[in-house]
């Protein structure tokens, strides 16, 4: 019994629920559409912005969705995610992304990316968009250096965009008074939530038509017991739902019934 089995037998083309979904197949549940708004309005009034939620409601989607859709002409997005560093190899990490050599000398690092921040907007017309993702695992000090690499200029030119991506325990460094200067440029605060019950319905019924099922796969009561178990996190819905389709197949039925979702989450 394996994957491909499963797949034949429910006359699906690929495992539904996983993180490898492309962009262009994810669903535009509503809220994820006003997340991405208010995250490309930032982008446009290059800005300082935070996104916080819950592991698995869809904060890293969110960025992906973001950098891919930014006109390449206009803008280039560099992603950072090893966060649980020191300040030097912080540094080290963004000199690199920003195909600098990394010194062992933090002030030099600092020079360089300062100059090519300003070169690739006054030079290249390029504005870049720095994404952090897991930042709430940065330090104070990254933090408050994070706002210093914004600075053009006498702090009068915007000519670094960056986004902070966390969990809800970022926002609670922001009122110490080592990052005031940092909380005070915040321009914009998207806070994700797990998915109203209709959402979750909605995703697992796009995802399986994305993956050829024509005709009801889940019953109500199924996706029901899935939106009450997971509690409407993004992930917790794939993982339970794609181990609820595994019970009905070794059960052999049509569908994926209640007791199905019930014996995973049961475990």
């Amino acid at each position: 019994m394996n994957n491909r089995e499963m797949l034949s037998y429910f006359n699906l083309t690929q495992i539904p629920f996983t993180k490898e979904i492309p962009t262009e197949q994810l669903h535009p549940l509503p809220s994820l559409q006003r997340h991405l708004s208010a995250a490309r309005l930032l982008v446009e009034t290059h800005g300082i912005g935070v996104i916080t939620g819950k592991a698995g409601t869809g904060k890293s989607c969110l960025l992906r969705l973001l950098s891919e859709g930014l006109p390449p002409g206009l803008y280039k997005s560099f992603y950072l995610c090893h966060t649980s560093v020191g300040i030097v190899e912080f540094y080290t990490h963004l000199s690199s992304l920003f195909g600098l050599q990394p010194y062992y000398r933090r002030a030099a690092m600092f020079r360089d990316l300062k100059e090519r921040i300003l070169s690739m907007n006054t030079t290249s017309h390029i504005h870049p968009v720095l994404l952090v993702d897991e930042a709430h695992l940065l330090n104070n000090d990254i933090l408050a250096e994070i706002r210093l690499l914004t600075n053009f200029q006498f702090d009068s030119m915007n000519a670094l965009t960056v986004i902070l991506c966390g969990s809800e325990t970022l926002t609670r460094k922001f009122g110490l008074s080592i990052l005031e200067a940092l909380a005070n440029s915040i321009t914009i605060t998207i806070s994700i939530d797990s998915l109203a019950k209709e959402e979750t319905f909605s995703y697992i019924e796009n995802r399986l038509a994305h993956c050829g099922v024509k005709t009801p796969l889940f019953t109500k009561n199924a996706m029901e017991l899935i939106h009450q178990a997971s509690g409407g996190i993004l992930r917790t819905i794939g993982a339970i739902a794609n181990a609820s389709m595994l019970k009905a197949f070794i059960a052999s039925t049509e569908q994926v019934e209640a007791e199905h979702v019930q014996s995973v989450i049961q475990r």
